[in-house]
């Protein structure tokens, strides 16, 4: 139970639960949040899901998995209050209801008598935004850091990623706390081997394949991590698949037309989405995990790799060399380092010991600390603000 008198309300963003990728295929976002919330909930706070309005399909749809919802779109209602300098509108049902308000999604409302917490994970779209999505994108951007700025309190999900919220959100660094991730306690338990046999037979695969999890989007650098596979000499391609797992997002409609054509040779393997049940198995009867990334404000599907004990090669980007330290084989995000890091990785030999060291450091990143660490932003905020616990 929180240290406060009564249990906190807290108004969490959850249109990314249903509308922010597709129902049931949650993006990283959508995975933080339902974590959070649930991390949360076992601490005794009372967490309210905030929703919207969205477009979809041509019609706004309301939310459905909110218990309360602002009345209009929240990009509508948050271009009008950063073009007028005014807090959001029609937000009083809302704020009655709620001690604090939490953003997870980027959509950050500023609120007339509610502290408002925003989880910003990294600054991508505003540093590199040719690889974010290109619809309305100086538009996006410019309320993206309008409304960033008005939040009371900033979340930075690695230490990595500060200086470029401080750059390129203009956000003082007194409001930015750093709260890492953490991985869902499923990735640590190995299932059995005819479960394992059965998922990687459907899919085509034989064990010991390199392995890559995340959207087809082009920070992601997937196309170079093809071809340096591609590179290697037929013996390690023959003997070692590259499968890889993730919907398609946006931008690499080449790579995506590049994949199809190779799915019948079956050395490379692209399975779009799976369920979180099949890619347990997918990573624990993987041989390596290969993150190329060009861009990271964490990289979660590097930790669950290194709980599941996966040898893991990643470029060498601040975040993940902050989050995986030495359990990691960090190289340039080039095709030639690419190539050669997966022939060393072919040829190397790991141990037992060397395994369960992953998993130990991997079992640092806990969503409860994680919600304890927020829990107790809530608390400052709600005391600096002076604003009553609701019963």
């Amino acid at each position: 139970m929180p240290a406060a008198e009564k249990p906190i309300n807290v108004g969490m963003s959850s249109n990314v639960l249903e509308f922010g990728a597709m129902p049931g295929r949650l993006d990283g976002i959508g995975i933080y949040t339902q974590a959070l919330e649930a991390a949360l909930i076992a601490r005794g706070i009372n967490v309210r899901r905030v929703g919207a309005p969205v477009r979809v399909g041509g019609r706004f749809v309301k939310a459905r998995q909110a218990s309360i919802s602002f009345p209009l779109p929240l990009p509508y209602l948050s271009g009008y209050a950063s073009a007028m300098k005014r807090p959001l509108p029609f937000a009083a049902g809302v704020e009655r209801a709620i001690d604090i308000y939490h953003a997870t999604d980027y959509l950050v409302p500023s609120l007339a008598r509610t502290p408002v917490v925003a989880t910003l994970y990294d600054a991508i779209p505003l540093m590199n935004p040719q690889w974010a999505n290109p619809r309305l994108r100086s538009l996006k951007n410019w309320l993206l850091k309008r409304c960033a700025q008005s939040a009371d309190a900033v979340i930075a999900i690695s230490n990595a990623a500060v200086p470029d919220l401080v750059e390129h959100y203009a956000i003082p660094p007194a409001r930015i706390r750093v709260i890492p991730l953490g991985v869902d306690s499923r990735w640590f338990e190995r299932p059995d081997d005819d479960r394992i046999d059965v998922t990687i037979r459907e899919h085509g695969l034989t064990r010991g394949y390199f392995l890559h999890v995340g959207t087809l989007q082009p920070r992601k650098n997937i196309d170079a991590l093809v071809t340096a596979y591609e590179r290697l000499p037929a013996g390690v391609r023959d003997a070692r698949q590259l499968v890889l797992v993730g919907k398609y997002g946006w931008g690499v409609a080449g790579l995506r037309d590049r994949l199809l054509s190779k799915r019948s040779a079956g050395r490379i393997v692209w399975l779009d989405y799976v369920t979180r049940d099949v890619l347990q198995s997918l990573y624990y009867g993987a041989g390596a995990f290969v993150f190329p990334s060009l861009s990271e404000g964490f990289g979660l599907p590097v930790i669950e790799a290194l709980a599941a004990g996966l040898p893991v090669i990643a470029t060498r980007l601040p975040a993940l060399v902050e989050i995986a330290e030495r359990y990691a084989m960090f190289v340039a995000s080039d095709i030639d380092a690419l190539s050669q890091a997966l022939a060393d990785m072919h040829d190397r030999h790991d141990s037992f010991e060397d395994a369960q060291a992953r998993r130990q450091h991997a079992a640092t990143f806990s969503w409860g600390e994680c919600a304890r660490a927020t829990e107790a932003l809530y608390l400052e905020l709600i005391g600096t603000a002076k604003l009553p616990i609701h019963p």
